[in-house]
């Protein structure tokens, strides 16, 4: 008898822990699945790295070069599984928007080494993010065009939007597989093309 309850006991954990691995392994194949089906839709492709890793995929939308992928980020004491979705966005302009209260908030000792990245705040006033730019002469009244603002309103549970090197990355906390369909993501990818078609109308001027 005493060995019987250890054995149990461990035994449990056995059983929790694979069907633990079991339920993941099958929704990265899920996700896979739905990879593959949108990156058809995009005349791309859709891989991984091994067979138990989280798919990434690649294509074009509208003459746009796009992917989505999964990245994992350091979130104080806990380790984050995001979900990117990446845009070709043909302008100069180079900022990064952080949310407010989210989680991704960066750590106190990260906050020199993000200043000297993305550059310093950016002042927006009532703007739903924080700004960080190296080139801030035009952003404010860029920022607040009202497309722009009403397109950014379907980001708003998102941590990060990078605009930087002829790219837009948005950013955010994975939360299952019902949020990569090939319906989501094409509505995702559709979202990012809105966002960045007003500042690319716009003439940018002092932006280096």
């Amino acid at each position: 008898m005493i060995n019987f309850i250890p054995l149990t006991f461990f035994g449990l954990i056995a059983v929790v822990a694979i069907a633990f691995f079991m339920h993941g392994f099958l929704n990265r194949q899920k996700i896979f699945a739905f990879f593959k089906e949108f990156a058809q839709k995009l005349n791309g492709e859709s891989s991984r790295d091994h067979v138990a890793a989280y798919p990434w995929l690649k294509g074009t939308w509208n003459g746009r070069s796009v992917k989505v992928f999964f990245h994992t980020s350091e979130n104080h004491t806990v380790s984050v599984l995001n979900l990117v979705a990446e845009l070709e966005f043909r302008s100069p302009l180079r900022f990064v928007l952080l949310q407010k209260d989210g989680f991704r908030k960066p750590k106190p000792e990260q906050l020199q080494k993000l200043e000297e990245e993305v550059g310093p705040v950016v002042e927006v006033e009532g703007f739903p993010f924080d700004v960080r730019s190296p080139d801030s002469a035009s952003l404010p009244s860029l920022l607040n065009k009202a497309e722009f603002r009403q397109a950014l309103s379907d980001f708003s549970s998102y941590n990060q939007i990078l605009f930087w090197d002829g790219r837009v990355m948005a950013s955010r906390q994975f939360d299952g597989v019902p949020e990569v369909t090939p319906e989501r993501l094409s509505h995702l990818v559709e979202a990012l093309s809105r966002l960045v078609r007003p500042l690319e109308a716009e003439a940018v001027v002092g932006v280096s």
